[in-house]
């Protein structure tokens, strides 16, 4: 059993680093999918545009070897907007439409030396940004002849007077439907990337609240069952300490002196023990109390009287608070014990500091130069019973959260800067305050 126990709990320990690192993977792969599928989509445009180029090419220059009018009429019906024959330099030579003068070969040279080495009849078709135009390009191992001011193509160049040079062959068509394709296609992948991150976040969130909720009820039935235990077992516990009590009282009486010290130390054991089972009751007992106005300048330059170690003690202004005195008194008292006893080798250098805000609470510090929290006992330093002292119980920071969040505030504890322990206290001015958001212990 215990070692079914043992597993269930490294298990569980587990589950948030495997549900993550799950989480993680599959979306991962799934974005993976998306970019691979967008770039598919891109690649497939490419192809598209260099077929639909490739076509219009060989349609207009079958067109030019029949005449200038029919080549006209095959540039209207494939949108051409002009066709050019350049020298290698990149000027024109002949012209049909509208062309430039001049063709910028060094922004091709490089596709065109690939493309030649594995299919020299072939060109390339690029999608100019500046223009909006895709640009269709190639050499040509055709003899251009001018031939009564038409252009005439001929393979043997058989034609009189022919003007046979290294030639490239350029066309240039509308690309916005080209464009209006990948602007899509590039957005689909976008937002389709960005749902799923979200899509992600969203799922990681709800499985930290669900599990937050998980320990928070595991942590409630906890509660419960100790509250139930607690009970009975501070019922079970004052009937002896009360017959230990007179029983004390008798012994003071008979006993000689020289066993007087032996009886100081069981009646202070026998006193910690009725303190302990009093703090229990009043951490399952109804932690709101009898609320009234409490002015907190005189609350605490009476309890920095108690203590033999000096408090420094700042304060904006005389604030008020509405909160029952005792349990008020209960709550500081605490954290002013625990901040003067978080180190024995120096002056743990205790201040005190309130402030108010523009809602209407009221800030109290409690700040120590002590030993600090260690960083494991941050998530359990308001559990009940958890302690880090030798003779302490463990139970005043469960009881002074209790008695101000039945207030409507809360308390922090985190480290204080330059080292030390900074334990703040937010509590409403007023009986009805606006609702405190919390915030999660540092």
């Amino acid at each position: 059993m215990n070692a079914k126990r043992t597993r269930w709990m490294i298990v569980d320990a587990r589950e948030p680093f495997i549900v993550i690192t799950s989480l993680a993977f599959a979306f991962i792969v799934l974005i993976a999918l998306v970019i691979f599928l967008t770039t598919a989509i891109l690649e497939r445009e490419q192809l598209r545009m260099q077929s639909e180029a490739e076509r219009a090419f060989n349609s207009v220059f079958l067109a030019l070897q029949d005449s200038t009018t029919k080549a006209l009429k095959t540039m209207q019906d494939e949108n051409i907007s002009g066709i050019g024959v350049y020298s290698s330099m990149g000027r024109k030579v002949l012209s049909l439409g509208n062309v430039p003068m001049t063709i910028p070969l060094a922004r091709f040279s490089t596709s065109l030396d690939a493309l030649n080495k594995s299919n020299p009849n072939t060109g390339i078709a690029t999608y100019n940004r500046e223009t909006g135009m895709i640009e269709y390009i190639r050499f040509s191992r055709l003899t251009i002849l001018l031939d009564t001011g038409e252009l005439t193509l001929t393979e043997s160049g058989l034609l009189p007077t022919p003007i046979d040079f290294p030639d490239v062959l350029y066309l240039h068509f509308d690309g916005q439907r080209y464009h209006h394709r990948l602007v899509v296609i590039m957005v689909i992948g976008i937002i389709s990337t960005f749902t799923l991150i979200s899509l992600f976040l969203l799922v990681l969130s709800i499985y930290r609240n669900n599990r937050r909720y998980r320990d928070a009820l595991a942590k409630q039935e906890s509660l419960v069952n100790l509250g139930q235990a607690a009970r009975t077992l501070t019922h079970e516990i004052k009937n002896p300490l009360s017959a230990i009590t007179i029983q004390l009282a008798l012994l003071k009486k008979t006993l000689p002196k020289q066993h007087t010290n032996d009886l100081i130390l069981i009646e202070q054991e026998v006193q910690r023990l009725t303190q302990l089972t009093n703090k229990v009751s009043d951490f399952l007992r109804n932690p709101v109390g009898t609320p009234v106005s409490v002015d907190l300048t005189e609350l605490f330059t009476s309890l920095i009287k108690c203590f033999d170690k000096p408090i420094r003690f700042f304060s904006e202004q005389r604030v008020q608070i509405v909160i029952d005195s005792d349990r008020a008194r209960s709550v500081f008292e605490n954290l002013l014990k625990n901040a003067v006893e978080s180190t024995t080798d120096h002056d743990p250098e205790v201040e005190v500091r309130i402030t108010t805000d523009k809602k209407n609470f009221v800030h109290i510090f409690v700040m120590d130069r002590g030993e600090g929290i260690r960083l494991g006992d941050a998530k359990k330093i308001f559990d009940p019973f958890f302690t880090t002292k030798i003779h302490g119980s463990g139970i005043g920071l469960s009881i002074s959260r209790q008695f101000v969040k039945a207030r409507g505030g809360n308390i922090r504890l985190y480290g204080r800067e330059g080292g030390g322990t900074v334990a703040e206290v937010i509590l409403p001015r007023s009986l009805h305050p606006v609702k405190l958001v919390e915030k999660d212990e540092k």
